[in-house]
């Protein structure tokens, strides 16, 4: 058998066993081009397309010619017909054409469909060579468009520059083209790349059309443009490098760039669990917009000082005030006698000689703030909102609703599991279009992978394993790098202590009430995790109270439910949780409370069930202190003993 191969995309060929072939009649070359790519077509459908100026009579017979003249070049059976009237292209005969690639290859490809290939006096399927040229173009655009949404591709710097050049050459006026590309070289933090995409959309536009890039094109040019310039700032390599987050950075700086050149824009508050970079990714927004010309103010939420009124703007108005004493701002006698009674703290219910009302404060502080923002534009940063007490949240929101985004922007961290008390000042912030939310993930395995190898540099060296560091850590950036820190100082250990960590997990786990933590003691004995009826038994609750003591729980993010078969199950939420709840029980407890799971494990001994808890029993044996039971139990399940 032949083998058929025809080109469509450029100058058109039909090549049997790798030699062209030439035909004597160019429209019968069109009629094998035409059935390539619709694959059938009825005779009045040809005559119509290729005649369709002759009498029905002179086109049938033109078509039968052209047919002839195919079969003579290709073989009999290339062309074969179906019912009475319908001709197809034989499939059987193996015909392959670069119309029918893969959405990869023939998205790639450059050459317009039958490029250079005209017919005389056939309109019909000049019309139907446009509409191909069109759905060509569609068809390579939309793969392009998809795959410019993939977060891999804007990695590959190659791959990047490759799928928008083609995208540039067939739409080289496209704004959509050239937004897509610049913030993909954005993303990729390749600037030069995204630039240049736009200035050779710009000449194009001028050249050709003379017109100007729209407004959306201008301005994300500049931003750009800002972004290469504070890309320095951010040069790992340090201990205290910033890592990861590249996304997140971009997303926050775009909007402080439109804030600082007046378009529209929302501020932003940062959420996420403990440990995720709240603090750390706020702090290298804050670094990067040093030089930016505007007033910087940050302040720090405290849980010991959310019952005191405005003290969660006290950091903030210590620095206005050295600022004012600096002489790098300037206020009037009535802004700067207020800062002494701000930072005072004296704030009573009622007028008074020794405090003034958080009402008159609040009014003070936002005659303040006016003065400010008539000489310079201001960037508030308030971390671990959720600690702020109530006279600050409605001064806060007060300014926000007066100045926000316009003369204010606002950057704020926030943990997600203790939003309860600031609910109703995001939401009216929320309501009112001034805020969004950015929440942080953990880091996934790759990333985690990625600030292993840059921070240890050979972390084989140190016997650190970037999987079962992923596992230890589960991407928590904290714990993360607090991790790699002792690592580089002792070497990899898999129960190395993290003083760090450990002492923000004490003080989550003092907040909790006894009964509270001792259904965590309870979980924390269990090797993957455990059902109500499990918990029952180490805490001898009963199972409505212990209900309402997962829910708290739950809801505070110490742990997680999942169905199970046809319950459901707890566990930790994050194993370095567990891992320090277990290992602060005392070792009587840890081994007495082994020792009842296991025996009531060994009392369920009825089908299925025994089957999945017998490998458990036998761990809580040996854990409990009875090593004859253990052995016994591993006889039983045919297994050498450890």
């Amino acid at each position: 058998m032949s083998d058929y191969r025809v080109t469509l995309l450029g100058t058109p060929g039909v090549y049997q066993d790798g030699e062209l072939v030439r035909f004597p009649y160019r429209k019968a070359e069109g009629i094998l081009y035409y059935l390539c790519v619709e694959k059938n077509a009825s005779r009045d459908e040809l005559v119509s397309f290729f005649w369709g100026s002759c009498d029905e009579e002179s086109g049938r017979k033109n078509l039968r010619q052209a047919l002839f003249q195919i079969r003579r070049c290709l073989g009999e059976d290339i062309i074969i017909l179906q019912g009475r009237n319908d001709l197809k292209l034989n499939q059987r005969c193996g015909v392959r054409t670069d119309w029918d690639a893969p959405d990869p290859e023939f998205a790639l490809s450059r050459e317009r469909f039958l490029d250079f290939f005209y017919l005389k006096d056939c309109p019909e399927f000049d019309a139907w060579v446009e509409q191909k040229r069109e759905l060509q173009i569609s068809r390579s655009l939309s793969y392009i468009e998809n795959q410019l949404k993939d977060p891999a591709v804007c990695r590959d710097t190659a791959r990047l520059q490759q799928l928008t050049g083609i995208w540039q050459f067939w739409r080289p006026w496209d704004e959509e083209m050239v937004l897509a590309g610049m913030k993909c070289f954005a993303q990729a933090e390749k600037y030069d790349l995204g630039l240049q995409l736009y200035q050779e959309y710009a000449k194009r536009l001028q050249d050709d059309l003379a017109e100007t890039p729209s407004h959306a094109v201008e301005l994300l040019y500049r931003t750009l443009l800002h972004r290469k310039k504070v890309a320095s700032l951010r040069r790992p390599g340090t201990r205290d490098s910033f890592f990861g987050r590249r996304a997140e950075l971009q997303f926050i700086d775009e909007r402080l760039f439109w804030f600082l050149n007046e378009e529209s824009t929302v501020s932003v508050v940062i959420g996420g669990e403990v440990g995720v970079g709240k603090t750390a990714l706020m702090q290298q927004i804050f670094e990067m917009n040093c030089d930016s010309g505007v007033l910087q103010l940050s302040s720090h939420c405290y849980s010991v000082e959310e019952e005191f009124p405005l003290k969660a703007w006290r950091d903030l108005f210590v620095q206005l005030e050295n600022l004012c004493a600096a002489g790098t701002v300037r206020l009037s006698e009535g802004s700067l006698s207020l800062l002494p009674v701000l930072l005072s703290g004296r704030i009573t219910g009622e007028d008074g000689d020794d405090g003034r009302t958080s009402a008159a404060l609040i009014d003070g502080v936002l005659r303040l703030f006016k003065e400010l923002v008539s000489r310079r534009k201001i960037i508030l940063y308030f971390d671990s909102l959720q600690w702020m007490d109530p006279v600050s949240r409605q001064l806060l929101q007060r300014i926000m609703i007066e100045f926000g985004n316009d003369q204010v922007f606002l950057i704020a961290t926030c943990r997600t599991d203790e939003q309860k008390q600031i609910r109703g000042l995001l939401l009216a912030l929320q309501e009112r279009n001034l805020i969004t939310t950015l929440t942080l993930s953990p880091f996934t395995e790759e990333e985690t992978a990625a600030i292993i190898r840059e921070v240890l540099q050979d972390p084989a060296a140190g016997g650190a394993d970037a999987h079962q560091l992923y596992l230890r850590t589960e991407g928590n950036p904290l714990v993360l790098m607090e991790t790699l820190n002792v690592i580089r100082q002792e070497g990899w250990k898999k129960d190395c202590p993290l003083p760090r960590i450990d002492l923000l997990i004490q003080l989550r786990l003092d907040r909790l009430t006894p009964q509270q933590r001792r259904v965590l003691d309870a979980l924390s004995i269990h090797f993957e995790h455990a059902n109500l009826e499990d918990l029952e038994i180490l805490t001898g609750l009963p199972p409505m109270e212990l209900i309402e003591l997962l829910d708290q729980l739950l809801t505070a993010g110490f742990i997680a439910e999942q169905p199970w078969g046809s319950g459901i199950v707890y566990k930790f939420r994050h194993q370095f949780y567990k891992d320090y709840v277990h290992q602060n029980l005392s070792m009587g407890k840890r081994q007495l409370w082994h020792r009842a799971v296991a025996e009531f494990y060994d009392t369920q001994k009825t089908g299925d069930r025994w089957r999945i808890l017998l490998p458990y029993t036998i761990r809580h044996y040996e854990y409990g202190g009875n090593p004859e039971r253990t052995e016994a139990l591993r006889n039983l399940q045919g297994e050498r003993p450890l």
